[in-house]
């Protein structure tokens, strides 16, 4: 929630919007340093019970490199809800303050006084976060002085040499301990197409790159002739793009030579598609534009993939063995007694909320516990284990909710309300998280009203009260 102030009016000349574009991003960058600042003093003042032994309660991390201190690990749910983060971005949100505080003094100074923007500090110091502390010391006046002065683009190209200048040594262990971290990744559907990238070894590389080029070579043509984007392109160019269609297509073909059609290892894909779909239904939705060709489509969601639109999915599907699982209506699962919800109730449970239900939740249901809100008893009454009971949280906030003092309720069924240690509540639903309310700021004591007018006592802080004695609030200003 964002403070109520007024609209400052429109510049009108082009040297008042200049001068506003100016006054706004100055303020962009002192919000930005206020708010490390804060994070920074988080980390120095958020304290846990070191003494407490009981399995599952708060613990030191590290979530910073060599030379940071520990701080406790639930302070990342109260700042991730707080941002409007996941958990694993609020621990790395702490992991960049604390490397560049502690280990980049220097650069630290330099966001201090808004000569370097955080962003780039942070993903600097994130880059050599390899380093050891004495090395880090090494680059940091570096970074500091040449951040200061120099565009991120040009920074970009000479910071892996700092980097490598700083600790020779350190460089080539970790040349060394890539090797053993080489992979081949795939990202989820993107506008109907995924990404493929990896790490690998350079004579694997070029193996790989010289099969996909020779099957490509034997390939027909993969470019339609009418596509209207590459129309227009001079036949050198229309060739090159079409090889790299064609080599994107090897890859498939160099899978299904490897293992055969037939022998390729099974795998399990999960899609969700709703029962109207106007691919399924031929019936277009109100809510959905028809496609040019008069064809309509929806949107299909295959779990850990991503979304395409229904009518790849007899491309995506081929040649597969499909169970179709009917839709399950959450109200209509009977509670049971016993701990464990059954794998209907579950399954129920994962379709209803399919994220974790901490707020800004990110970790799929399928992975999460199976929590209930109000913790089950068992010497307690029947029924405990239902729907209006039970949400998905990742081990991690479980572990915030019993032993971190997160207070939940469930005020409907797959409704959740938080309340946070610091007194900060949210509501998360299947849709996402709402801040709903922020605990009041803690007031001065109005000034004391003494018989026959006499004045406070000196030392009394209710002078500070008084509109002619009331010292300026603090203003936080940046070197130029």
């Amino acid at each position: 929630m964002l403070d109520s102030a007024p609209t400052p009016p429109l510049p009108v000349t082009v040297a008042e919007g200049f001068a506003a574009l100016d006054h706004a991003h100055q303020h962009l960058i002192a919000a930005e340093v206020a708010e490390v600042i804060a994070l920074a003093h988080l980390t120095d003042v958020y304290r846990i019970d070191e003494d407490a032994v009981q399995a599952g309660m708060e613990d030191l991390v590290q979530p910073g490199a060599d030379g940071t201190p520990s701080i406790g690990e639930f302070l990342a749910l109260e700042i991730g809800a707080l941002l409007g983060i996941s958990l694993v971005s609020a621990m790395g949100r702490l992991a960049d303050v604390l490397n560049v505080r502690h280990r980049h003094p220097a650069l630290w100074e330099a966001v201090l006084d808004g000569r370097v923007r955080w962003w780039q500090a942070a993903d600097a110091a994130g880059r050599a976060q390899h380093l050891s502390a004495p090395a880090a010391a090494l680059l940091d006046r570096k970074l500091a002085h040449s951040m200061a002065l120099m565009p991120w683009a040009r920074v970009l190209r000479s910071l892996d040499g700092w980097i490598l200048a700083a600790d020779p040594q350190t460089a080539a262990d970790a040349e060394a301990r890539h090797r053993s971290e080489r992979k081949v990744v795939l990202n989820q559907i993107r506008d109907g197409h995924i990404e493929i990238w990896g790490r690998l070894a350079p004579a694997d590389a070029l193996a790989f790159d010289q099969a996909i080029n020779e099957i490509a070579k034997a390939m027909p043509a993969h470019l339609a002739p009418a596509d209207p984007y590459i129309a227009d392109l001079p036949a050198e160019a229309l060739a090159k793009v079409d090889l790299q269609t064609r080599r994107a297509a090897a890859v498939g073909e160099l899978a299904r030579r490897t293992f055969g059609q037939d022998t390729l290892p099974t795998h399990q894909l999960v899609v969700h598609i709703t029962a109207s779909d106007p691919w399924l239904t031929g019936i277009p939705s109100p809510a959905l534009e028809v496609l040019p060709d008069g064809s309509a489509t929806g949107i299909a969601r295959v779990e850990r993939w991503g979304h395409l639109p229904t009518d790849r999915l007899r491309e995506l599907l081929a040649d597969s063995r499909v169970i179709v699982r009917p839709v399950l209506d959450p109200n209509s699962i009977p509670v049971v007694d016993q701990h464990d919800p059954t794998d209907l109730m579950r399954l129920a449970m994962e379709l209803r909320n399919p994220v974790d239900v901490f707020p800004y939740g990110t970790r799929v249901a399928r992975g999460c516990d199976a929590d209930h809100t109000q913790p089950y008893v068992d010497a307690g009454p029947r029924g405990q284990t239902s729907m209006d009971n039970l949400g998905p949280l990742w081990r991690f906030t479980h572990r915030g909710k019993t032993h971190g003092g997160w207070r939940l309720t469930q005020p409907e069924p797959g409704v959740f309300h938080w309340r946070s240690p610091a007194g900060y509540e949210y509501l998360v639903t299947a849709h996402g998280t709402t801040r709903i309310s922020a605990p009041q700021p803690v007031g001065e004591p109005d000034p004391p009203v003494l018989p026959g007018g006499d004045d406070p006592p000196p030392d009394d802080p209710a002078w500070d009260r008084l509109p002619d004695r009331a010292s300026p609030l603090p203003l936080l200003t940046l070197a130029t």
